[in-house]
């Protein structure tokens, strides 16, 4: 694999990110107008939220990718000599312990890299907007027309429950004392 190849690549996906910016992005930026306004606007946001989440996840991807083909190059000039002549069961645990430990020491210091900790934040925030998208219309289109209970409402239910249970148990505690008092 050459690097060329991976930079064709990136260099696609950067463009395609700038074409969407400068076409559908500037669309989804447009105010929406008439009855249907603000279901409308919430539409555009989930649609916005999930170009964000699969931009950040291509981010990734590619990062790794490039880590991956640095790794493959190291296995490759470790390898190159040792590998001429006769093949045998003794080369291949040669290759697999160089390839294992390569790849391990690559991937370890990508990990400890503060590029690596932005990008996987990135990710993991555009992930989390897209999942709060998600069950806000979920709640919203689905659970209040069916009349079913939402997380927010079973939430409260549960601190509301929680209370109550705390003032049973401290009522029941001064109830104790009291008959022990008389």
């Amino acid at each position: 694999m050459e690097k060329s190849n991976f930079e064709s690549t990136r260099e696609f996906y950067d463009q395609w990110i700038n074409m969407y910016k400068a076409t559908m992005g500037k669309l989804i930026e447009m105010p929406a107008v008439g009855p249907a306004r603000e279901k409308s606007e919430k539409m555009m946001k989930g649609f916005s939220t999930f170009v964000n989440l699969y931009a950040a996840g291509m981010d990734t991807s590619s990062n790794l990718q490039e880590v991956f083909l640095e790794a493959m190059q190291k296995v490759q000039e470790k390898i190159s000599a040792d590998m001429d002549g006769e093949i045998n069961p003794e080369k291949y645990k040669e290759f697999y312990d160089i390839w294992i430990q390569t790849y391990s020491e690559t991937f370890k210091d990508f990990a400890k890299s503060g590029h690596f900790v932005s990008d996987l934040g990135r990710l993991n925030a555009n992930l989390m907007d897209y999942q709060k998208y998600n069950r806000d219309m979920l709640e919203e289109n689905y659970l209040k027309p069916m009349n079913l209970p939402t997380k927010t409402e079973i939430d409260e239910i549960n601190k509301e429950l929680y209370t109550l249970k705390k003032t049973v148990k401290e009522l029941t505690r001064q109830i104790k004392e009291l008959k022990e008092n008389k």
